[in-house]
């Protein structure tokens, strides 16, 4: 029996979702297949594209953003031809919801050629953590590394299968109002708390802001990020070696804002679990 070669590809401004691709990695390596990771996340990564010939399947694993992958991952996802190649998701997220994100996504890698086998969700710390909020800080648990195992395990049996499987998923309510709003956005006119700056003089000039912005919004020679392209995801933040570039202060005390508006507590985030998603209506929002 010919080796089993799987890619991993992951887009991760934080690292949490990058965690989760590697454990996911290092478990289907322990069940004897090949792998590669493949990290979408710099701008330059996406423009190259991706030559997936030689993969008997493809592991997609985003994190959500407002109730989707990262705009740019849907993008991206658009020029893809998946040639009839199984594949399979995992998403990440903060304790909130993963909204619209696996239906959504499973739409786009069929219109790209790929076959869905099945998808799961992890809980991670939240993006806006490195912007003073204190959601899951002690994500992932040894629970969630049972679900990376398991969802290994289904990843090698899947792809190894020589029939595809019936995953279907049920379409979440108000799905259609949603991407209405998503196709015409409201411009914006002002750098928002979520837009970040240089905000020290203690900066060694390494670029890495710049380069490594996932859409290349920030300018390193102005210490600013384009407020009409930069998607908040904090990558230049979390990156900068001299802790230069931050968030607005307002962003510290948007979390209060946040846990009452999504009726929302700590210990209620905490309780959430890392699953598995095999079944059509188990990630309808």
């Amino acid at each position: 029996m010919t080796e089993l070669n799987i890619a991993v590809i992951y887009f991760s401004a934080t690292n949490v979702t990058a965690n989760y691709a590697g454990a996911i990695q290092k478990e289907i390596e322990k069940l004897n297949a090949r792998t590669s990771l493949i990290n979408i996340t710099p701008f330059d990564s996406r423009k190259q594209g991706q030559k997936l010939d030689t993969y008997d399947g493809v592991i997609f694993g985003f994190p959500v953003y407002s109730d989707l992958a990262p705009s740019v991952v849907n993008e991206w996802i658009d020029g893809l031809d998946g040639k009839g190649k199984k594949c399979a998701m995992f998403f990440t997220y903060g304790g909130r919801t993963t909204g619209y994100a696996h239906f959504h996504t499973m739409q786009l890698l069929r219109n790209a050629n790929f076959k869905v086998e099945f998808s799961a969700e992890f809980l991670g710390p939240h993006t806006y953590n490195v912007a003073g909020w204190t959601a899951l800080t002690g994500r992932p648990s040894e629970n969630d590394y049972q679900i990376v195992r398991d969802y290994a395990r289904l990843a090698v049996e899947c792809f190894s299968a020589v029939h595809e499987s019936e995953f279907r998923l049920q379409k979440p309510f108000g799905y259609n109002t949603v991407m209405d709003s998503k196709r015409n956005p409201p411009v914006k006119t002002e750098r928002g708390w979520t837009n970040p700056t240089r905000v020290v003089e203690e900066c060694d000039h390494c670029l890495l802001c710049e380069t490594e912005c996932p859409v290349n919004a920030f300018d390193s020679e102005t210490g600013l990020s384009d407020f009409k392209t930069c998607i908040s995801c904090m990558h230049c933040v979390y990156i900068c070696p001299n802790q230069a570039i931050k968030a607005n202060e307002g962003m510290k005390a948007g979390y209060q804002f946040f846990l009452t508006d999504w009726n929302l507590t700590e210990e209620m985030m905490s309780a959430k679990k890392s699953r598995l998603i095999t079944e059509s209506w188990q990630a309808a929002a």
